[in-house]
């Protein structure tokens, strides 16, 4: 294995590590169910990709090519930003009790966007087409990660306007957007 793809995923690894470990503990802290549920996702998708680029590096260090290390797995069924939508209408106006998980989400897009400009970054150096495949696979799930984290935020900092934008609410009131 070269010595760039190594370094590539000892760096994803330790990325993911600390990123799973702030929406574990953000998760365990918030007392909003919108909040609660978005840290969980966050954190099972994390050790869901660091369980599947695990298994990606086991396969290169046996000398096996990209082609064979790269299993791309399907998206995920529900669409999480409507999954989130569904759980805010239940539980109606969120508690400003969470508030203060303003930063843990903060620190969150940080880290997403530190993980996008790696994977940017690595793309510009990929010459292994299905390598590159990898690295925009990656790009595009951290995209989506970032997307939730800010979507979370604009929920905790202006609820009445997350709801008017993300639960289809109307301005008289009567009800979703048809």
């Amino acid at each position: 294995m070269a010595e760039k793809t190594l370094e590539m995923f000892c760096t994803v690894i330790e990325m993911k590590e600390r990123k799973k470990a702030l929406y574990e503990d953000a998760m365990k802290a918030c007392p909003d169910q919108v909040g609660i549920e978005t840290f969980r996702m966050l954190k099972e998708a994390e050790e869901e990709h660091l369980k599947n680029i695990q298994e990606v590096y086991d396969t290169l260090r046996q000398g096996k090519d990209w082609v064979q290390a790269c299993k791309f797995h399907e998206p995920e069924s529900e669409d999480k930003q409507t999954l989130l939508r569904r759980i805010a209408e239940e539980h109606g106006k969120m508690p400003k009790a969470c508030l203060d998980d303003v930063a843990a989400i903060e620190t969150g897009l940080k880290l997403e966007n530190a993980s996008i400009q790696f994977f940017t970054d690595r793309q510009k150096e990929t010459t292994n087409p299905v390598e590159l495949e990898f690295v925009q696979r990656m790009i595009s799930e951290e995209r989506e990660h970032y997307i939730m984290l800010a979507d979370l935020k604009f929920y905790y900092v202006d609820p009445q306007g997350w709801f008017m934008e993300k639960g289809r609410a109307r301005l008289d009131g009567a009800g979703g957007v048809a």
